[in-house]
């Protein structure tokens, strides 16, 4: 009895593992681990409403969509207002980009903003076909903040 027992489960041994091989998809495609992302930038000039002059060290902050969501990436506008902001995320349509004026009197007092951007219907480029979207680019033109 003891023999008949090893001798079944040898049998059953391999022909678990035979299955187990035989489910396999023969290395025809990659198993994939991870989440969706896609790369999203945004860019754009400050200027002052009241004389369309560029404002220096606006602080910029690309945010998810919704209002307690991380920063996906922050930036300092330069001497002639403009700035660009970069960061990977998991693709969403619409994120926001944040301008703060963190520089007190220094260059004029400018009361803060958010601005919607709508990726909806971007075209994504150079994505993998995979996990990976590619990247979607926005240009938010001229954007003029309101003095306090």
């Amino acid at each position: 009895m003891a023999r008949l027992s090893k001798i079944y489960r040898i049998l059953i041994s391999a022909l678990l593992a035979l299955l187990g091989f035989s489910c396999g998809n023969g290395g025809s495609t990659a198993d994939e681990y991870g989440t969706p992302s896609a790369t999203y930038k945004a860019k754009g000039v400050v200027v002052s409403e009241a004389d369309d002059s560029p404002i220096k060290g606006i602080q910029t902050v690309l945010k998810g969509a919704w209002q307690d969501d991380w920063s996906i990436d922050s930036a300092y506008t330069n001497s002639d207002g403009s700035f660009s902001l970069k960061g990977e995320e998991f693709p969403r349509q619409k994120l926001y980009v944040k301008l703060i004026d963190v520089d007190g009197e220094l260059n004029g007092s400018f009361a803060g903003m958010e601005i919607e951007v709508d990726f909806t219907n971007e075209t994504f480029t150079g994505g993998s076909g995979h996990w990976y979207e590619g990247t979607a680019e926005k240009d938010l033109g001229i954007i003029k903040m309101k003095p306090k």
